[in-house]
């Protein structure tokens, strides 16, 4: 039996980083015919290119190439022997098919592991270089709840971003002197960021210091809108100020601020839950694809399970769509969408394996 087991371990792990490699590979080709404009630009050198497509991988494709091919890895690990006639010779001797998959299983497992990390280390720092890549500003970080973005004498720190909307919530900015004083204070609710120079503040609370003498108050002015130039291009970074980039503790205390606000805070709650659950569809496609691939043993072709795989990957990442969109228009419950999610897929999973013949 131990034979057995390492022969179909060495065979996944095999499989897996075979194709992770050369779906790497395939993608880095495609992004670079793709974007060859863009990354091979005026002014960008090697390191640049080279930068470009490192950041990539992680940021857009690591959420779903490592469970493919953990799917994949799984079911031709199992499909191509079940094609050779080795589960039968294995069900003649006594062993149960899945008796011999639990160490797929258990390699599936510590890769789950390995990709939390991955999500929550490698991919979270590129997405937030990916941020400002290219880019000379400083980056945008999160401390105590809220986004920190300091330039030049002007410090901003702000809760929320909107992108779509060129919206920045509860923000306030510290305009500085040169010798460190703080010369004024903006704080308000919201602000639109009408131009690269000219930010609208809403309800917005004015303080204006005196450097020569800190001791005095401040002058408070209070307007209910208002345009100031406080900008600079430079300065839209901090439409960049994504949720996405925080680790999962900051993101929990961001849900919390958000609560706090009396803001909705759903899609955030479905964010911190997707993180959660993603690195588990390694497991869970693993899980999928070795009951479809021992049905090769049925078909002696390959073909026709290798379709159904398709269709049950395809089913997965429909219903992710669906889930995502949910969670987009504010469905209620759609915080824990993907949760419900993986839960569907796993009842199935676990269903189609107690079917596998003895």
């Amino acid at each position: 039996m131990r034979i057995l087991s390492r022969y179909f371990l060495a065979s996944y792990l095999t499989f897996f980083v075979t194709i992770l490699i050369a779906s790497m590979m395939a993608i880095t080709v495609i992004e670079m015919l793709v974007n060859f404009d863009e990354i091979f630009g005026e002014g960008n050198g090697l390191a640049d290119a080279a930068g470009y497509l490192f950041l990539q991988l992680p940021v857009f494709y690591a959420r779903d190439l490592l469970p493919a091919a953990s799917f994949a890895a799984a079911f031709f690990c199992v499909g191509l022997p079940a094609r050779r006639h080795e589960f039968t010779a294995i069900k003649a001797g006594g062993i149960s098919p899945q008796r011999v998959c639990i160490p797929i299983l258990f390699a599936a497992a510590m890769l789950t592991i390995g990709t939390f990390f991955i999500n929550e280390t490698v991919a979270l720092g590129a997405s937030r270089e990916w941020g400002h890549f290219g880019r000379n500003d400083d980056g945008v970080e999160f401390r105590r709840g809220t986004f920190w973005y300091h330039r030049g004498n002007t410090i901003y720190n702000v809760y929320s971003a909107d992108p779509e909307h060129k919206t920045l919530h509860v923000v306030t900015i510290f305009e500085l002197a040169p010798n460190g004083r703080l010369l004024r204070s903006i704080a308000a609710k919201s602000v639109q960021i009408v131009d690269e120079l000219n930010w609208a503040f809403q309800n917005a609370t004015v303080r204006t210091f005196d450097p020569g003498d800190p001791l005095k108050p401040p002058k408070i002015e209070r307007v209910e809108r208002t345009v100031l130039v406080v900008g600079a291009p430079q300065d839209l970074a901090l439409l960049n100020a994504d949720a996405g980039t925080l680790s999962l503790g900051d993101l929990l205390d961001f849900i919390d601020g958000l609560a706090a606000q009396g803001r909705d805070t759903a899609p955030y709650e479905a964010m911190y839950h997707g993180r959660l659950t993603a690195p588990l569809t390694v497991l869970l496609f693993a899980f999928l694809a070795i009951p479809l691939g021992l049905r090769v043993e049925q078909t002696r072709s390959v073909a026709p399970a290798a379709i159904r795989a398709i269709g049950v990957v395809a089913a997965f990442y429909v219903l992710r769509w669906v889930t995502n969109f949910a969670v987009s228009r504010g469905v209620p419950l759609s915080a824990v969408a993907p949760f419900t999610h993986f839960a569907i897929f796993a009842t199935f999973g676990i269903w189609q394996f107690a079917r596998i013949r003895h």
